[in-house]
């Protein structure tokens, strides 16, 4: 028997390519998907998993528009579309596969601890005890089964405010980026009338001040804040037969905070071989994760001149095909072309990203 603890996208996607043994799904909420604490745009790399079902598509993104703080911008047409997801639905879709493939579920049960006896794992949950070979934690930011599993580490979060509202002014197809509005701030549109907005800081009462300044005064129809964990290379994600996913092994890109194709990736590393799981991460996936972790040091000591020049570098049409040519969830394949065309990047500071993706991230 696996247990699988949390039916987000990682731990559902996961149950749901499981093969090799009985797999139990736990969630703690009743209903999968609920409460909702994400944006729900995802970029083509989905297709590397799996196909979206159009049903759960709520608009697609052809254009981000770049604002500096001095109203500067620069709009980037995308060659591949985004897609905005109903992400409650998109979790039970997921839910449902994993059902599909043979997962028995417990819904409204939460993993409070978990204890080792010979080569079992013996499962505490809020209302039975299981014995099982192994453990996979997906219950997000503050896993229970990292901290259990004495793998929690030293994490950092930062605070991710968002609101479905009625907005403004509104471009459809377009995301807007707003730079110097906390560590990342956007307008994601899902027609001309409704968007989802929101910032993501470390420092929450100068966080809520700008989050209500950048919703102005849209009508909120739906809070969904949350927190999110900071990409900690350092974080072990495994231990024995105990393995992490998802935002409970803080795999989330530092540049966008986005992390649900990289839990969804891992699954897929953990199907294939659990004993080599964490060196197949690091090989496939870390070395992107590592680079969008010093992107967004450096983009968060950039001052407002320093993002006006960003914003007039990418206005060339040379990096401006760059960026819309290649996926954002993966930086090392076109952070080196860009460096290699622009020399005002480097004295940015993005310099050092050279060598180190063309050799061993740390």
């Amino acid at each position: 028997m696996i247990s699988v603890i949390g039916a987000g996208p990682a731990g559902s996607f996961y149950a749901a390519n499981e093969k090799s043994d009985e797999v139990h799904l736990f969630e703690e909420h009743e209903v999968v998907g609920k409460p909702v604490a994400c944006t729900g745009i995802l970029t083509d790399s989905i297709s590397r998993v799996t196909q979206i079902d159009p049903s759960l598509i709520v608009s697609k993104i052809n254009s981000f528009k770049i604002v500096a703080p001095s109203g500067k911008s620069i709009s980037i047409d995308l060659k591949k579309t985004n897609l905005v997801l109903d992400r409650a639905r998109f979790d039970q879709w997921l839910f449902q596969k994993a059902v599909d493939n043979g997962a028995k579920v417990h819904l409204g049960e939460r993993f409070l601890r978990y204890k080792e006896e010979g080569k079992k794992l013996i499962i505490k949950t809020s209302k039975k005890t299981y014995e099982s070979n192994a453990l996979v934690g997906a219950d997000g930011p503050q896993s229970q089964v990292a901290k259990s599993a004495g793998i929690y580490g030293d994490r950092k979060f930062v605070m991710g405010w968002q609101a479905r509202c009625k907005f403004p002014n509104l471009e459809e197809g377009v995301t807007e980026i707003r730079m110097g509005v906390g560590e990342f701030a956007w307008v994601v549109p899902e027609d001309e009338k409704i968007a989802r907005v929101g910032v993501i800081g470390a420092n929450n009462e100068v966080l809520k001040k700008e989050y209500q300044k950048l919703l102005g005064a849209s009508k909120i129809i739906e809070d969904q804040s949350g927190l999110i964990p900071l990409y900690n290379p350092k974080q072990k994600l495994q231990k024995g037969n105990v393995f992490l996913l998802g935002d409970a092994a803080t795999h989330v890109k530092a540049t966008t905070y986005g992390g649900i194709i990289y839990g969804m990736i891992a699954g897929t590393y953990l199907v294939q071989d659990k004993e080599n799981y964490t060196k197949l991460f690091n090989q496939k996936l870390g070395k992107d994760l590592w680079i969008s972790l010093k992107m967004r040091g450096y983009m968060n000591h950039m001052s407002e001149a320093q993002c006006n020049e960003m914003i007039e570098i990418f206005k060339k049409k040379n990096n401006a095909d760059i960026l819309a040519e290649h996926d954002r969830d993966f930086p090392s394949r076109f952070i080196v072309q860009l460096l290699m065309k622009e020399a005002k990047l480097w004295k940015l500071g993005f310099g050092i990203f050279k060598n180190r993706i063309w050799g061993e991230h740390s």
